[in-house]
């Protein structure tokens, strides 16, 4: 399959031109007046964002672009053989900024663990009616499945062969694109593990999926899968969706559509789906993206974040080293049961819970964290160097001198060195 790769500076300035200052020469006679030198601006500085790449579809026979985000993470030395989750994202271009940057957000800002980081794929469209339905009624629309399989066949392999991607997805949609992600629970459960459907469009084709709902729902194996409907306030004037549900006024047939699907995805049925839903009241059809976007994320992930583990281990001040390593691997065996592959503890996250109980003199928790670092990441300079940081503050100078040298091995600098070369001038 044809690829190219086309980058695009998704870009917002900083600041304005910046005026470089000239410096002053010496005078020279001269019966001609020097012209004044120009002021050069220097160029604003860019914040990338993501890149456009692009793949020729044999499927739907047309060139489609794939807007990207990577996580800042895996330009970090050392961070080559990370791999991310990834987020597909129908009507990308419209969509894309906002769900990047709430995904940065809530994975790595400010210490966030809320979700993990992860790729995005949003996918722009070409003939949004023609893709984003599963049935003909009019124009090019029902080309739905046709676009599945696209996505299926074509673009994630292209995503998983190109970038640091894992096969654990996620597919969210809008309106008809919601539409779109409840039709790949149905038609392709195995694809993805998790679906946002954001004020889904099952009012299409006179409901032609939600009549097929009751029965998919009931015969299908949803174990593992999780499923997250957002519903906007498009009650047309009625006061309640309660009243909406008894209604038949051709206004409310959209948002009546979503009700009685929520009403049947919450029924007993043994499919193992983990399913919620959530109503804006204050929120309409097109302002809803944003905020169900970050419910959507918060439900999917509710097992992801560390807040609760930090909490358990720096709050029990009795806790032993034995116990505060068993918290660790609970939490982390727990995320990586979830993603389907194994999930080490960060070694950012061990080194910062270190420090924490060396302030608190917790030495044998913070020594059975230093080594955890170590035993997980065993070329790390910083995990040997602090290791020595500890036995240079506890007595163990010959240990010491063995860490540091490990981490001079491992490309420490030269501060490193001078630590050696003060534990040997003690000697």
């Amino acid at each position: 399959m044809a690829t190219r790769i086309t980058r695009l500076w998704l870009t917002l300035c900083l600041a304005g031109l910046v005026a470089c200052s000239v410096e002053e020469t010496e005078e020279v006679a001269s019966d001609v007046a020097p012209a004044e030198e120009a002021t050069v601006a220097e160029p604003p500085t860019p914040i990338t964002i993501g890149h456009i790449d692009s793949l020729e579809s044999e499927i739907l026979g047309e060139t489609r672009e794939l807007w990207i985000y990577v996580p800042e993470s895996s330009k970090r030395p050392g961070n080559s053989n990370l791999s991310y989750p990834v987020v597909y994202l129908l009507d990308g271009n419209g969509h894309f900024h906002s769900v990047s940057g709430m995904i940065r957000q809530l994975s790595s800002v400010n210490g966030n663990t809320a979700v993990p980081e992860m790729i995005v794929v949003g996918i722009p469209n070409t003939d949004r009616m023609r893709d984003l339905t599963p049935t003909p009624t009019e124009g090019t629309s029902g080309g739905g499945r046709a676009f599945l399989s696209f996505i299926e066949g074509e673009v994630i392999p292209h995503i998983e062969a190109n970038y640091p991607a894992t096969n654990y997805r996620s597919f969210i949609g809008h309106s008809l694109g919601g539409l779109t992600v409840i039709d790949a629970l149905f038609e392709m459960p195995e694809v993805f593990q998790n679906y946002v459907a954001i004020d889904p469009s099952l009012w299409w084709d006179e409901q032609v999926l939600l009549k097929q709902s009751e029965a998919k729902l009931s015969e299908l194996d949803l174990s593992g899968k999780s499923l997250f409907v957002a519903v906007a306030n498009t009650l047309g004037g009625r006061l309640t969706y309660d009243e909406v549900r008894q209604d038949d006024d051709a206004r409310t047939t959209h948002i009546r559509s979503i009700l009685e699907f929520a009403r049947l995805a919450e029924a007993p049925s043994g499919n193992g789906l983990s399913f919620d839903w959530e109503y804006y009241i204050d929120d309409s059809h097109g302002s809803v993206p944003l905020i169900a976007e970050y419910d959507g994320f918060r439900f999917l992930f509710d097992w992801h974040s560390r807040v609760g583990l930090t909490n358990a281990i720096s709050g029990a001040e009795s806790l032993s080293a034995e116990q505060a390593l068993a918290l660790v691997d609970s939490h982390f065996d727990n995320v990586s049961s979830h993603l389907g592959y194994r999930v080490l503890p960060p070694e950012r996250f061990i080194a910062t819970g270190a420090r924490g109980m060396l302030a608190d003199e917790r030495f044998e928790v913070a020594l059975a964290f230093l080594n955890l670092n170590l035993q997980n990441y065993p070329q790390s300079a910083a995990a040997h160097e602090a290791l020595g940081d500890y036995y240079i503050e506890h007595g163990s100078a010959d240990d010491a001198l063995l860490h540091l040298g490990h981490a001079v091995e491992l490309g420490a600098g030269e501060e490193v060195q001078e630590k050696i070369t003060a534990l040997l001038a003690e000697d």
